[in-house]
């Protein structure tokens, strides 16, 4: 009897202390007091703006201080090489667009001191936009058609514009000539202002950039906004046809923000990331604010997110590689 119930409660306290060292296993990790969100580009931006509005509902679900750390330069190629290095306890978190985390990888290939698919985790998709095609509202090219048809009557001064070479926009008209089986070309501006200032002074017959940067002039009537890369009118601008509905079939070129830690982060620390972020993704005053820059939420989850970016490095890459372009 005696051996039974020790026995018995060797067992049971072996139990207990197996109970006891679980939860400490189980328990969430706790993130350092202050958290950076580091932002490639100068303030006044739309990348820093988003984040600057992410930072106080972030805080809030956090319980920690969030700061925004601007790293301007390279495209936001700068930003990302420090992040890299940065640590991995989750006080820092890359908040970037995938005009650098998809087009710039394909761009630079193999010349970048970073790989976007090796040295980061994605942590959550935020939010994104539609691309948009544009022409002076004093012109007589009111719709697709007519566009497509002034480029076969001028073949000489059929071109675009968007704002640097080798961005999302330059591509898109790339894919935009081919889909729509028309020629133009192709000419870079330093930036979304002096292009529209391109587009109204006469200097190109179109340009393309992101809905953020054309909807404030459309709204004013200076600009025409033909259609947008996408396959339904957005619920932001639902006023805006498609490229699509007008017959130029399978163009779907969104821009999206999304959040990045370093590779080696620890995968509890990702995970207690992705829940806050996609619990603000849901804080009212937080999609009110993002809304009237014409920008919807969009989470998915950090492997749906890697998912996403995995396969527009897929779709993006014939289009690059067949420009023939060099950086």
């Amino acid at each position: 009897m005696y051996k039974t119930g020790t026995t018995f409660w060797m067992r049971w306290a072996i139990a207990i202390t197996t109970l006891n060292i679980t939860p400490a296993h189980a328990e969430e990790p706790n993130l350092p007091e202050t958290i950076k969100l580091i932002v490639g580009y100068p303030p006044g931006g739309s990348v820093d703006i988003v984040a600057r509005l992410l930072a106080q509902p972030l805080s809030k679900t956090l319980g920690k201080n969030v700061i925004i750390e601007n790293r301007p330069g390279a495209g936001g190629r700068i930003a990302a090489g420090t992040t890299k290095h940065a640590s991995t306890d989750g006080s820092v978190v890359m908040i970037a667009p995938n005009a650098l985390t998809t087009i710039q990888t394909l761009v630079y290939d193999g010349k970048l001191t970073y790989d976007i698919t090796k040295d980061f985790t994605p942590v959550s998709r935020l939010a994104s936009y539609p691309f948009a095609l544009s022409v002076n509202a004093k012109s007589d090219i009111k719709n697709v058609a007519d566009l497509n048809q002034w480029l076969q009557n001028h073949p000489e001064q059929s071109n675009y514009g968007s704002s640097s070479a080798g961005g999302m926009a330059h591509f898109s008209g790339l894919l935009y000539g081919k889909a729509a089986n028309v020629n133009w070309t192709h000419v870079a501006f330093n930036g979304g202002s002096p292009l529209i200032n391109g587009i109204l002074g006469d200097h190109i017959v179109a340009g393309i950039d992101t809905l953020i940067d054309h909807h404030e002039q459309f709204k004013a009537g200076n600009l025409r906004i033909l259609g947008l890369f996408s396959q339904q009118r957005y619920a932001l601008a639902p006023e805006i046809p498609t490229l699509e509905e007008q017959g130029v079939k399978g163009l779907n070129v969104e821009g999206w923000y999304g959040a990045y830690v370093p590779a080696a982060t620890d995968p509890a620390v990702v995970h207690k990331l992705d829940e806050a972020l996609g619990k603000t993704m849901t804080d009212a005053e937080f999609v009110k604010k993002l809304n009237q820059l014409v920008i919807q939420p969009a989470y998915l989850s950090s492997p749906d997110f890697k998912k996403l970016q995995d396969q527009e490095l897929k779709s993006w890459a014939p289009t690059i590689q067949e420009s023939g372009f060099k950086p």
